[in-house]
């Protein structure tokens, strides 16, 4: 059986990467990050709007302890995205506020840049 074959990436939809992080009075559940972000979008672009944005929290990227995130948007949709994330106040019972750290093209530079990640090749001894 054959793979389906990759698109080229001149084919390809572009994608942003928002990072944000959460002020909130007590630690964020990703459970409950999620809903709200969610309940945020549709409330501010609609549903065919948060359909068309292609918004996702990436669950791997969220660190409970730093309560900082990614989410994955199109690159197009990215300022309504960030406008709605930005209305969130509360957080399941919680109040909280999402504040945007930075946007970027790729996750490699998101976890560099503002997540504090480093990569381990560039400190190799020469």
């Amino acid at each position: 059986m054959e793979s389906p074959k990759i698109l080229p990436p001149t084919l390809r939809e572009r994608e942003r990467y928002l990072v944000f992080e959460v002020i909130s009075e007590s630690p964020i559940e990703y459970k409950d990050l999620s809903r709200a972000m969610w309940f945020s979008i549709i409330s501010f672009i609609g549903e065919s709007g948060a359909g068309e944005s292609q918004a996702r929290l990436i669950k791997n990227l969220y660190n409970p302890k730093k309560q900082q995130g990614v989410i994955r948007c199109r690159h197009d949709m990215t300022e309504k995205v960030r406008a709605s994330i930005a209305l969130v106040r509360k957080i399941g019972s919680i109040n909280a506020i999402i504040r945007v750290l930075g946007i970027t093209g790729t996750i490699k530079s998101a976890k560099n840049k503002y997540l504090g990640y480093t990569d381990l090749r560039i400190l190799k001894e020469e």
